[in-house]
């Protein structure tokens, strides 16, 4: 599975090169990309092709935060139709989950979700396609577009900022971004902040407009709605590490019964059993490569009962133990 992810804000990455004194047509060169694929938003690359390409980027210009710098020149206007649609939303919340629910219909292999905990928002971003390079930097890039979005639809900056990739050698770049310095090695990429900004109306909000704007939507992606089970695991990867990953929780979030989920997944050939097994092994190794999370905090994050539970389970997916996976990574 090699997923799909629309150029969108990627169109800034040439410029990007160019202002770091690079040329950017050999940059994409090498990294096997046509120039012309850049130049549309509406167009799409592989999640295998989007890593190399960010790879080789950061290669080429020695900056270990290209990621950054790429999704910082952009907002709402990388989504296009979508973005539209969350300008014209009547609160801040409602923006956020029209980028939630619709990111869906033109990429594939990551999610981006909202989440609310003791009164704190959770904007999240992760990509759950395995193997791929520069998945950091992929997040990286998501988040600064997340944070523009909050600022211009209304006018507020993130509380915190968690980050699930190592500690930066100078991390003065994401401090610029954020307005605070984020807490790398965490469990997730995501913004935090008050969930009673939520209620906060967007600036030139316009109902007339936001009915238009559904509409287009609709008509837009009328035929490409995901299978049953991609939704499931979509919603799966961003609950995994809240410890909320459970079969009423998902159907919930599907405004089905669980009976009736089960029976459809069954209808694809799948259950919801293995796609949570397939959710959290895909976490785990995230985490495992990302962070320096000790295995015993790791199980608890996902939902286990204790570390031998996760150890066990681990072992069936990969044939290792997490710790040796991990130190046969950090071998390679």
């Amino acid at each position: 599975m090699q997923g799909q992810h629309r150029v969108g804000a990627l169109v800034e990455l040439p410029q990007v090169l160019r202002d770091m004194g690079q040329d950017a047509a050999c940059v994409l060169a090498s990294a096997g990309i046509e120039p012309g694929v850049l130049r549309n938003p509406e167009n799409t690359l592989s999640f295998t092709e989007l890593g190399k390409l960010l790879q080789t980027c950061v290669e080429a210009t020695g900056c270990s935060h290209f990621g950054l710098l790429v999704g910082q020149r952009s907002a709402t206007s990388c989504l296009g139709l979508v973005g539209r649609l969350m300008r014209s939303a009547p609160t801040l919340g409602d923006a956020i989950m029209d980028l939630c629910r619709n990111q869906v219909r033109y990429i594939r292999g990551a999610v981006a979700y909202l989440m609310v905990r003791d009164g704190t928002a959770h904007w999240g971003y992760t990509a759950y396609i395995p193997g791929i390079q520069a998945v950091e930097q992929i997040a990286d890039g998501a988040l600064a577009i997340g944070v523009n979005m909050l600022r211009e639809l209304a006018g507020v900056s993130p509380d915190d900022v968690l980050m699930s990739r190592p500690v930066p050698r100078d991390a003065s770049a994401y401090h610029r971004c954020f307005g605070v310095t984020p807490r790398f090695l965490a469990e997730q990429h995501a913004l935090m902040f008050s969930a009673s900004l939520l209620a906060r109306p967007v600036r030139g909000a316009d109902g007339e407009l936001r009915r238009i704007h559904e509409r287009s939507v609709a008509d837009y992606w009328a035929v490409q709605t995901p299978s049953v089970a991609d939704q499931v695991v979509r919603i799966l990867r961003a609950r995994v590490v809240f410890a909320d990953a459970t079969l009423e929780s998902v159907a919930s979030d599907l405004l089905v019964q669980p009976r009736t989920l089960n029976r459809r997944l069954q209808a694809e050939g799948t259950s919801f059993r293995d796609l949570l097994n397939r959710a959290r092994f895909d976490a785990a190794r995230t985490l495992l490569a990302g962070t320096g999370m000790a295995v015993t905090d790791l199980a608890l994050t996902l939902g286990y009962a204790d570390t031998s539970a996760f150890t066990h389970a681990f072992r069936r997916w990969a044939g290792v133990a997490p710790s040796q996976w991990r130190k046969e990574l950090e071998a390679a």
